[in-house]
């Protein structure tokens, strides 16, 4: 494949750049601005293991890219369980809070120069190349494309099809943007950069943002059926991930409840199994009948509240028409609220969510999550909630906004699938 005069030129001037590179970057760590982590990132140097077979490489040119490429990668590694996924961040891209998909390691991208690529492509040996978010880096994906590495550009929010180096090349951002195979777009409108730098339109797809959304976690569906049924007509409500220092709150929600629904019960999860001993003291003195959850013994009539494991949230959030989500009537950051939203649960949570602030404020806007400051509010809303129409309302809601990628989701996921599998047959 010819090589466009507009990659010849930025080559030639990236292509004696290490030292700069490197010199400025050693100042950045000297002055403490740059972690060595970071540092090594940026050089690849002393990079993370590769695993064996199949690897997914996911770049996120902007802070709003992540979580869908996260949550993509997750959905891929459902279809394709053995495969690995690299998520590289953008400058500017701050690393994610909280847990990676499992198999998935995330470093910061290569800087532009041409022997840190090369080590950096050579290293990691990706199977195809998904672009999320825009901001491209010319250098990187045209080494990509000389590889013969499958690359597929798609749009997030707040991205549009720009480089993120400033260069004064004619013709270098068209360059880039032709070395995609495949281009999803947010709309039609978003098409026109793509036609006109001469990309195939049968190459291009207006499906929609790549966006933050619900991966529904895991749960068995016969134990699902089996609790459903232990548990009857019972109301029944969820606390996920509750912080010890939350339980007072929790307690006062549920006790207040329980005025209006003598047989409520409450499904318990703790953000600590460690404090699973301390918990179950306060619950037992509050005057609550608390057991925890037996793998081959029936939920007892009796019980008023159920401890769990975290690892079973995905029965609970099926179950229970509302659920509060922990970690937040402390300031503790909150927890990833579209686990509970793709089960189609209602969502409370209290005011400190600052580590998914953006999917608590879509959820909020859409009237899928409400908000509370203490326990009493708490269990004001979990009394109103109980009204199945109003817990309907709200979990249809949250499982609109949850699955409003999906479209987009699984039209990558089938791409990746024929991608994957046509470098599998070819290389056979």
């Amino acid at each position: 494949m010819a090589i466009a005069l507009s990659f010849l030129l930025y080559k030639s001037l990236i292509g004696r750049s290490e030292r700069r590179i490197t010199e400025r970057l050693s100042r950045l760590h000297s002055a403490g601005t740059l972690s060595e982590t970071e540092y090594n990132q940026r050089l690849a140097h002393k990079l993370p293991t590769r695993s064996k077979g199949e690897l997914v490489w996911l770049h996120a040119g902007t802070q709003t890219a992540l979580r869908p490429a996260m949550e993509l990668y997750a959905r891929l590694a459902e279809d394709r369980p053995d495969i690995a996924g690299l998520i590289t961040l953008g400058t500017g891209v701050a690393p994610p809070i909280g847990s990676l998909p499992d198999g998935c390691t995330i470093t910061v991208a290569p800087e532009e120069g041409a022997g840190i690529i090369r080590r950096f492509m050579t290293h990691w040996d990706p199977d195809c190349l998904i672009w999320v978010g825009g901001k491209f880096r010319p250098a990187l994906i045209q080494a990509a494309q000389e590889r013969g590495v499958e690359c597929l550009s798609i749009d997030a929010a707040k991205s549009t099809p720009i480089l993120e180096v400033y260069q004064r090349i004619p013709g270098l951002r068209g360059a880039v943007l032709t070395s995609f195979d495949h281009v999803i777009t947010a709309n039609a409108a978003a098409t026109l950069p793509w036609r006109r730098a001469g990309v195939d339109p049968e190459q291009i797809e207006a499906l929609g943002l790549l966006e933050e959304g619900g991966i529904a976690p895991p749960y068995d569906e016969m134990e699902l059926t089996r609790r459903v049924t232990e548990i009857g007509t019972r109301p029944v409500w969820f606390a996920a991930q509750v912080d010890e220092a939350e339980i007072g709150e929790v307690i006062r929600a549920h006790k207040r409840a329980l005025r209006r629904a003598h047989r409520l019960l409450l499904i318990l999860s703790l953000a600590d199994p460690a404090t699973k001993t301390n918990v179950m003291a306060q619950l037992e003195k509050a005057g609550l009948a608390v057991c925890g959850l037996h793998p081959d013994k029936a939920i007892s009539e009796v019980a008023q509240v159920i401890l769990v494991p975290h690892s079973s949230g995905g029965i609970w959030y099926r179950t229970a028409p509302v659920s509060f989500l922990g970690r937040s009537l402390t300031p503790a950051g909150g927890i990833d609220p579209y686990g509970a939203a793709a089960m189609g649960s209602a969502i409370v949570h209290g005011p400190y969510v600052s580590d998914f602030k953006a999917a608590y404020d879509s959820l909020s806007a859409s009237k899928a999550a409400r908000k509370v400051r203490d326990g009493y509010a708490l269990g004001e809303e979990i009394e109103q909630l109980l009204s199945p129409d109003q817990a309907a309302l709200m979990a249809q809601a949250a499982w609109d906004i949850a699955s409003s990628g999906a479209e987009v989701t699984d039209r990558v996921a089938d791409l990746v699938q024929d991608f994957l599998d046509l470098r599998e047959r070819i290389s056979a």
